[in-house]
């Protein structure tokens, strides 16, 4: 996905929504980590997952709610993805 597009009428809140990108985002990079240092034999910790939550609404100016949720759905899917692989 490219950017996140705003609407005129609601939406999803513009700030709640881009801290809980970075949060997925931060679980994805601790998980990318967790992977290398098992690679590479170190002791890692598995990251608590975080999971889907209910994002605010916004009467004016949010964020389109289809991009958002094709974008945290894609990102929850790598994370899904990363843990399975750091769990086999």
């Amino acid at each position: 996905m490219d950017s996140l597009k705003t609407c005129f009428f609601g939406g999803y809140d513009k700030l709640d929504t881009l801290k809980y990108i970075d949060t997925i985002t931060s679980e994805i990079y601790m998980l990318e980590s967790a992977i290398e240092k098992k690679k590479n034999g170190d002791n890692f910790v598995i990251p608590g997952e975080t999971g889907q939550r209910k994002l605010k609404g916004s009467a004016l100016g949010g964020f389109a709610k289809h991009d958002v949720d094709s974008y945290i759905c894609a990102l929850l899917g790598k994370a899904a993805e990363l843990r399975e692989k750091l769990c086999s």
